[in-house]
Formats: structure tokens, sequence, C-alpha cells
């Protein structure tokens, strides 16, 4: 098969360096087909560096710079990243980590350990600040610290370049519910699933995350709690089902009591009141379907602005609904197991005025 013509401002290239994407170039060892990255470094460069590296292939030459890389084969990125532990945390974690991992390697993982510099990871958290993805960027270099920690541990890189780029500034963009967004949403949702205002009322009166509504069993109630066991963090809780609500008028049993009472035999409290093309009728409602719904419910409520608050929303406005009703103990209730944690979900940003709390004789 003929040679693919080449482009015509690359006519004049050296062999073996390509730009796979526009600045960005690499040069590929043509005796085993690896490719060294050569970065984002001016044409001239870039051009100069790749004559090197044939040089080193036609002569057997040792030179400079990408020369240097090519005399032994070093750890990359790549290599690194399958170094990472991964004993002891949850699988959400896991996935989590997986997930920014092959976003790192894809960018970053042809990079030799000891050739990653802090220039490299800032271009690349840049380029997702850019994007409109600070929060992901946050993440990203959350993961990139830790990897590089390892690095560092295996003797494979000598510094942490993750440590000296800058943080990308947090953007809180949902903003919290409000009573009136509770109450409008739960008047229109019945239009877009019967066993919704079920879980949303379990969600506010016993203020647990969307993950424990879900998997919710009949067999947690018993002896007048509910025990119930946070996926994310493992903390079990044991909630008192006369715990009541008083803005709504309802307790933790008045709720059970009423998804029990659809007329459906279920293990679960938040179930398909009946069978469609995707469950059965009495099986559990995926959490990915009940924040689908919820958010059809509230767009119905006409509250369909940028920073609409999400079904996980629920349980900030449970807290703070309590705090305000005095008398629970909030911290537990949510499964907070710090002081600041516990203050995050108790922050209204902004919604509601400062109160100034006084005692009158």
């Amino acid at each position: 098969m003929a040679a693919r013509p080449r482009i015509r401002r690359r006519a004049n290239w050296p062999d073996n360096m390509h730009e796979p994407r526009p600045g960005y170039f690499v040069w590929r060892d043509p005796r085993d087909g690896k490719t060294h990255v050569l970065g984002r470094i001016p044409l001239a460069q870039a051009i100069h560096e790749a004559h090197e590296a044939n040089v080193i292939v036609e002569n057997s030459k040792l030179t400079r710079s990408l020369a240097d890389r090519l005399v032994q084969p070093r750890e990359t990125v790549a290599d690194l990243i399958k170094k990472m532990p991964d004993g002891g945390r949850k699988k959400s974690t896991l996935d989590a980590y997986k997930y920014r991992d092959r976003v790192i390697e894809k960018e970053l993982g042809a990079i030799p350990c000891m050739d990653l510099t802090t220039k490299h990871i800032a271009t690349m958290l840049e380029k997702i600040i850019d994007e409109g993805k600070s929060n992901w960027a946050v993440q990203v270099r959350t993961r990139l610290k830790m990897i590089c920690r390892r690095g560092k541990a295996l003797g494979w890189m000598k510094e942490n370049p993750a440590e000296d780029t800058e943080r990308a500034k947090l953007t809180v963009r949902r903003r919290r519910m409000t009573l009136e967004d509770f109450n409008a949403t739960f008047e229109k949702a019945p239009e877009v699933a019967p066993w919704l205002q079920n879980a949303m009322l379990l969600a506010i009166v016993s203020g647990q995350d969307l993950s424990t509504i879900a998997k919710w069993e009949r067999s947690f109630n018993a002896d007048g709690y509910a025990v119930l066991e946070r996926g994310k963090t493992g903390a079990r809780i044991a909630i008192p089902l006369e715990l009541r609500l008083n803005v709504l008028g309802v307790s933790l049993a008045d709720v059970v009591a009423r998804c029990r009472a659809t007329g459906v035999v279920s293990k679960y409290l938040i179930h398909h009141t009946r069978s469609n093309n995707a469950a059965p009728k009495g099986s559990k409602v995926k959490t990915k379907t009940i924040s689908d719904k919820f958010r059809e419910a509230r767009k119905l409520a006409g509250i369909t602005d940028e920073a609409a608050p999400t079904f996980h929303e629920l349980r900030s406005l449970s807290k703070r609904l309590y705090f305000e009703q005095g008398g629970v103990d909030t911290k537990a209730l949510l499964g907070h197991k710090s002081d600041q944690t516990a203050a995050l979900y108790a922050d209204s940003r902004g919604l509601e005025p400062v109160k100034v709390r006084i005692n009158v004789a």
C-alpha cells in the first residue's frame, strides 16, 4: 500500500515526528513503535529534537534532551498509575479514582516519571478549567498529587510536581432547596411517578442520602428504630421511628407506614408500583431514576433555573429544618463524623439571613 501523502505544512518535518493535537508533538521510535512525548513546545524545537532522535537511531550516537530518553527505558506515568494501591477503599471511591486515572493517563501517560514537570500538570489542569470544569480540575489535581506521592515512595520521582500547581477555585453552582421548593415539587410528584412523594418524604424526614433511600428495606425497621448503614461512610445509624418533622406534621413512622401501604409486595420501601419495560412491579427504584423523576417534577413546578436544587439537597433542607425545630442531634442523624461536614450541610449558601438568637427574660 502506498504511503499516505504528507500534509503540505508537514512536508519538511523529520521522519517519525507527529502532531496528534495542534501544537502538541510526539516522536515515534521506528525500532519498537514506542511513542515519546515532546509536549507543547515550539515547532522549531520539536523538529530539532526529532532530528537528534533520528540520528541516534541511524548512527547509535548518544545526544542530549530526547536522546537521553532513548538510552534506557524508564517508568512512565502510565506505569505509575498501575502501581497505585486500591486496598481498603469503597467500590464507589475506586470507580471514581479509575475514571480520573484514565483521563490522566490519556493526557500524561507516555511521559517518563522523572520527566514529569509542574508545567505538564498545569497545562492539563488549565485545559480542564478553560472548559468550565473547575470542580473536575480540583479532583484531577488531588488524584495527581496522590499518584506523584506514590512515585516518590517508589523512587521513580524526586519531587511531587502536582504539589506546586494552583488549586482551582471551586464554584458552588447548585443552590440550596427551600421548603417552598419542596412543597411545590411534592405537589407535582404524582404526575411523574407514583412512588416519588414517598421517596421525598422518606428523605426529608430521615435526613438520609439518595443511595440509602433507594436501598431502604422494610426489614431495616424494628423495635421502634430504623437501623441503617450509609454506603459512602459505612456509618451505622439507629433512627427512632418517632422522629417527627413538625413543619410537615409527619413522623418517620408515618412515612414508613405510607410506603408500606401501596398494596404492592416488596422488600423495599421505595418500589415500583406497576411493571414497566425496565423494572417489574415491587422492584427497587434505582438512584438515577429517583434523581431523574425528581428533576421532572421540579420542572413541572416551575423551578427551572440553572442552579435549581437536586434530590440530594433534601438532605441539607432536612438538617436545617430540624435545627430550627430543635431537640434533634442532626450531626448523628445525617451520619456525619466531623463538625466540618456537619457545618457544610447546615450552610444555607446565602439563602437565609443570619438570625440573632436572644433569650428574653
